[in-house]
């Protein structure tokens, strides 16, 4: 193998850079934390749920626990694989040759990055076709993970949607009196009503999990609203907020689809593990025919 030669030219014409995964013995904290908190209020919400079912026999019940049963299996199985993928640069050859238009140099990982391509100070690396940072899940949702953010996303809103049709009759049995200053307070502040002995504790948890509930299935709600237009039209939540630019990668509804959530999209909603295979690297990507052109500068 040649020595390694110091010219400047030379190594910038033959520079590969290569970003290697290494395997840690345990969980960063920064995604530790929000799954476990996340972990936490999915596993309130779905025993609640499910003592609500067994707690009201009838012809239905049987039906409603599988649905839930379903429902649950999905948005863990859906979040566990979220986690498990990897959407940035880390373990991906980004060859200086290929470099083309759009390419960018981030400064924080001293490296050439393709179009799409953004840096996240909260996971401290550039992410492929990066969309957003999930709080909730402590990672960047990006090209190879997408997927499971969006179907997470609408398994999330369908289940708390349930939750909170279940909860709404049995916390209105709970309240006893319906909708007063006592009702109110426990809805708004339950934490508070708890500490000054206004309400017994089976009052505080029903009362906790359907707030949960009802803000849980408002958030999901419209964050599925905002990603099926995004997934309708191609683009990602940075793209969108940053305004029009000279590419568009609005390819139609269907190929859009296909390159979001892989080759068999359609499946995608039933079952986590089915494979959908997601066309491209996340390096390179294809543009509109009629790409919109635009003078202005698109520098953020």
């Amino acid at each position: 193998m040649p020595a390694c030669c110091d010219c400047g030219e030379e190594r910038k014409q033959y520079l590969i850079v290569y970003i290697v995964t290494m395997e840690k013995k345990s969980w960063d904290p920064a995604v530790a934390f929000p799954v476990c908190m996340t972990g936490i209020l999915v596993t309130s919400v779905a025993l609640e749920v499910v003592y609500l079912i067994l707690s009201n026999p009838g012809n239905g019940q049987v039906t409603l626990l599988l649905l839930t049963s379903y429902l649950i299996f999905n948005v863990i199985g859906n979040m566990v694989k979220f986690i498990q993928t990897n959407p940035t640069i880390k373990g991906v050859f980004l060859e200086h040759g290929i470099m083309g238009q759009g390419w960018e140099y981030c400064y924080s990982c001293q490296t050439h990055v393709p179009p799409r391509c953004h840096h996240c100070f909260d996971c401290n690396v550039c992410v492929l076709r990066r969309d957003h940072h999930c709080t909730l899940l402590g990672k960047c949702v990006g090209h190879s993970n997408y997927r499971y953010f969006f179907c997470t996303l609408v398994h999330g809103w369908l289940a708390l949607l349930l939750a909170t049709f279940l909860n709404a009759e049995i916390f209105m049995e709970v309240l006893h009196e319906g909708f007063g200053f006592h009702s109110f307070f426990l809805l708004l502040m339950p934490w508070m009503m708890l500490v000054t002995g206004q309400v017994t504790l089976s009052a505080f948890v029903f009362a906790f999990v359907a707030d949960t509930c009802v803000i849980g299935f408002l958030f999901c709600f419209a964050f599925f609203t905002l990603h099926s237009i995004l997934l309708y039209r191609g683009s990602t939540t940075k793209e969108w907020f940053r305004g029009p630019t000279k590419e568009d990668y609005d390819l139609g509804w269907k190929r859009n689809f296909q390159e979001y959530l892989g080759e068999r999209w359609y499946l995608v909603l039933l079952f986590p593990w089915i494979e959908s295979r997601i066309p491209g690297n996340g390096i390179n990507f294809q543009t509109a025919p009629n790409s919109r052109k635009f003078s202005k500068s698109t520098d953020l």
